[in-house]
């Protein structure tokens, strides 16, 4: 069956022999926001949208329709950002923690510049985001970023660029990496944290409701292990560590079971042990089912 793909990434993936046209197949109508095919490779299990419908300047005017928000601590006033994004980067501080000591750090899509504000001990903080209402905010209320909408602008090279779900958002993934490894010092480092196309729940047939949920049209590719290595490979790294993890622990994944829709959570939030929700999230590490992949990756 021919199947219209007018997505980028298609292209690059078949230039890099990650996926054949032959092995392609259609397993979802629609993603959360648009009637936009999406796509797998039965053999290596990528996953890619059919079409790009976004953009520089989709992103540059994008803005939150609800932003839910919380108090940022500042001696001059009390700023608010984006909460969903908070735990993540309160996670990744403390996971990444030792690379940042009197480093010159960039935030590639550093979004609000939360993680940004948490670094404490780097030399500089840096970051790059085209949404307008974004690099405002930064401007007006986190002095100690540098930021732009153009990674042309830093006239520096930095010790560590990171990309917190960011790169799936890009049609020409090698050509950025290149473009960001370029701006790496010798021996820097690279880090990349992505959605994992085998994420159990996307693997479950019966829950169409997660994949009607979880396919987004910016999202133009879920990576598997061996494609996300391929393209850093292609893109000039060395030394790339790939690791799994997960974000959305047990009861996340209960809700969505038993009342198919996101943000149930909650209900079981007393019923469960914090052991068991551990436990739960190292079985997907050692099956490689996890929602989230992790590279780091040196110049």
């Amino acid at each position: 069956m021919m199947h219209k793909i007018t997505n980028p990434i298609y292209a690059e993936l078949k230039k890099l022999k990650l996926i054949s046209p032959k092995n392609i197949i259609k397993i979802n109508n629609k993603t959360r926001d648009k009637k936009i095919n999406v796509y797998k490779d039965k053999k290596t299990e990528i996953i890619f949208l059919g079409k790009l419908t976004t953009g520089n300047n989709y992103y540059s005017s994008f803005k939150y329709k609800k932003i839910e928000k919380i108090k940022v601590s500042n001696k001059k006033s009390q700023k608010y950002t984006k909460t969903s994004i908070v735990n993540d980067n309160l996670r990744r501080k403390k996971q990444f923690s030792n690379m940042f000591n009197n480093k010159d750090i960039l935030d590639y899509g550093c979004g609000w510049g939360e993680f940004l504000r948490i670094i404490k001990k780097a030399r500089s903080v840096n970051g790059v985001e085209l949404r307008k209402e974004c690099l405002k905010y930064i401007k007006d209320n986190l002095k100690k970023i540098k930021i732009s909408d153009d990674l042309k602008n830093f006239k520096i090279n930095f010790d560590v660029i990171t990309l917190f779900h960011v790169l799936e958002h890009l049609p020409n993934q090698t050509s950025i990496l290149k473009d960001l490894r370029a701006k790496l010092k010798s021996k820097g480092k690279i880090i990349i944290e992505v959605p994992h196309a085998k994420d159990f729940l996307i693997l479950q047939d019966d829950l169409k409701e997660f994949k009607d949920f979880t396919f987004w049209r910016e999202h133009l590719i879920l990576h598997t292990e061996n494609s996300l290595r391929k393209i850093l490979q292609k893109a000039g790294y060395k030394n790339i560590c790939i690791s799994y993890f997960q974000r959305y622990d047990f009861l996340n994944h209960l809700g969505w079971f038993l009342k198919r829709r996101p943000g149930h959570h909650k209900l079981f939030e007393n019923l469960f042990s914090k052991n068991l929700k551990e436990l739960y999230s190292k079985d997907l590490i050692k099956k490689k089912l996890t929602d989230t992949l992790i590279a780091i990756a040196e110049k």
